[in-house]
């Protein structure tokens, strides 16, 4: 039976509600799908990451855990968005950082420089949503979720937590790796000053760069096809488009995103360097006497 372009089969798991005695057919059942595609991945990331695979994983579950259980429950009972959100997501981050790759200088460099970035996140994003008058309807579940909240939704809150929590995951791959870069280049020569660790650093970090914001800005063009799509079919002005508050608020939360993890190479490398420079004198001097 075709419904809304789905051909049903004969023994085919469906999903069905019942209301005022009539009983619809909704759509296709496709969770078993979905625990296949988990369980792949989680074995390919167990596979070819091991131990940091798993903790990885562990780390995810948990993040996962503290925003079912933690931070949506505080935002419903009317606790404001950003500063519930903003502490949850640290907390996870921090969780997770020093889960998965230990307590060290390294780590630490790591949640600093995403820390730091997070804050020009937040700060810039939020002059924009002033000086631009954005008042948090950017979407209709942004609508929809202050309408089942009663009216109480702080929006403007909530909009700001979701671009800080967008450019968090981001972020931590960007730092963890750059303070890597940095660890290997101390383990290669301990005598390197800060201003060589840094200089040394940001030569894969330009590289890191270029990459990244090709990267976000197709992320998040992808998840605005239909806007797009809207765009390019609609027959008003671009600038009028742009200047509604669907697209600026897309684009001012691309664009911060973009410049948070822009900014997150350099400070990273910095902080690393500072922390992670002449640790190991013995260790300098078994290997360089005399130097």
């Amino acid at each position: 039976m075709p419904t809304d372009g789905i051909d049903f089969r004969i023994g085919q798991l469906v999903v069905v509600y019942q209301a005022d005695g009539k009983t619809y057919l909704t759509e296709p059942y496709r969770l078993h799908y979905l625990w296949a595609l988990l369980g792949l991945f989680v074995l390919v990331t167990i596979a070819l990451g091991r131990g940091k695979g798993l903790r990885g994983l562990l780390g995810t579950a948990a993040s996962m855990g503290v925003l079912a259980y933690v931070v949506v429950p505080q935002i419903a009972a009317g606790s404001n968005p950003l500063l519930v959100t903003f502490l949850g997501a640290f907390g996870i981050l921090a969780l997770s950082i020093y889960f998965v790759h230990g307590i060290n200088r390294k780590t630490s460099a790591a949640l600093i420089g995403t820390t730091m970035a997070a804050l020009v996140a937040l700060v810039l994003a939020t002059l924009l949503t002033e000086w631009m008058q954005f008042t948090g309807l950017t979407s209709e579940e942004a609508f929809l979720a202050r309408f089942q909240l009663g009216g109480n939704l702080d929006l403007i809150s909530l909009y700001l937590a979701g671009v800080v929590v967008g450019a968090l995951g981001a972020l931590n791959d960007v730092t963890v790796t750059q303070a890597a870069v940095v660890q290997a280049l101390v383990q290669a020569n301990p005598r390197y000053s800060v201003r060589e660790l840094y200089s040394r650093g940001m030569a894969v970090g330009f590289d890191h760069i270029g990459s990244l914001v090709n990267t976000l800005v197709l992320a998040y063009a992808a998840g605005s096809l239909p806007l797009l799509l809207l765009i390019g079919q609609s027959d008003v002005p671009l600038a009028i488009l742009f200047n509604n508050e669907t697209f600026a608020a897309e684009i001012v939360t691309m664009l911060v995103g973009s410049l948070a993890l822009v900014l997150a190479v350099p400070l990273t490398t910095l902080v690393a360097a500072w922390l992670l420079r002449g640790r190991k004198l013995d260790y300098i001097e078994r290997r360089w006497p005399g130097a």
